[in-house]
């Protein structure tokens, strides 16, 4: 089976010095698209891959402690930026969407779950168990705004990673083990720690033949894995795990050699976001 449709929405930025992604760079800063993906699988439905920004991340972070987050990533975001309302405008409903696909726990990226109250969130169990264990304060060490997950979360969640693993064919190399999501061959998540734990991939498989791989928070920037670009070693102190986080930079390189057909999109890149302001559809 194959994903019939897969859009990308940009759903609000937030702004950094470019130095801090790209030693090579100067300090200005330059923005940072928080992108969603949604997929339409021929019997699952509609999908999303993330929720980016919302109106109750705005909210949130006017007040300590989560002002923090605020005052370290400004955020640019408005109501019609939410995924909820893009979606809304092109006739898709709330309760049409049956499962959110979550990376990792960090802000930009569950901001939007409550907006969905009766979709199934699917994440690693390795990810939600790290974030679990923190109090509000050292959550927020870690990316994570606690009080914008929703309440009946635990009850919503499947565990991707409580599957079996599969061993993934040549075409994926270097990436060998994955999970098949709904056990039919369109997605397959890889663990792709280093960001965050737990932090999951996604290949995504669609009708036409064309593969992507939707790589969340893995690099930052397409030139990381382009150019094995490493980023400032400040963001040590954003990174959960350095030494995996150099890893997946150098295994989405070789991908990119060993599959020079697929297209590797991070959440936070230019030329993602380019994808959307060109209005693109995967088919």
């Amino acid at each position: 089976m194959r994903i019939e449709m897969l859009k990308l929405y940009e759903c609000g930025y937030c702004t950094h010095p470019e130095k801090i992604v790209n030693p090579k760079r100067p300090l200005k800063k330059i923005k940072f698209p928080a992108i969603v993906a949604l997929l339409k699988h021929p019997t699952k439905g509609y999908i999303l891959f993330d929720t980016g920004y919302s109106k109750r991340f705005i909210e949130e972070t006017k007040s300590f402690p989560y002002s923090i987050y605020a005052k370290l990533t400004p955020v640019s975001f408005t109501e019609s930026k939410s995924i909820k309302n893009q979606l809304m405008k092109e006739g898709i409903n709330p309760t049409d969407i049956r499962y959110i696909i979550l990376s990792h726990f960090h802000g930009d990226h569950t901001a939007g779950l409550s907006d969905f109250p009766s979709a199934t969130i699917l994440t690693f169990k390795k990810a939600y168990d790290h974030v679990k264990q923190f109090n509000k304060i050292k959550a927020l060490t870690k990316g994570c705004l606690v009080d914008l997950l929703p309440k009946d979360l635990h009850d919503r969640m499947d565990f991707i990673d409580e599957s079996p693993e599969i061993s993934l064919n040549d075409q994926l190399q270097p990436f060998e083990e994955g999970y098949d999501v709904f056990q039919d061959g369109s997605l397959i998540a890889v663990d792709l720690t280093g960001h965050a734990i737990g932090q999951l991939g996604l290949f995504v498989f669609l009708k036409s033949g064309k593969q992507l791989l939707l790589c969340a928070d893995a690099v930052w920037q397409s030139e990381a894995y382009e150019e094995l670009i490493f980023p400032h070693k400040i963001t040590s102190i954003l990174i959960e795990d350095v030494p995996f986080y150099k890893e997946n930079i150098i295994k989405l390189h070789q991908l990119s050699k060993n599959v020079p057909k697929i297209d590797i999109l991070p959440t936070h890149c230019q030329k993602t976001w380019n994808l959307v302001k060109e209005g693109f559809k995967y088919e």
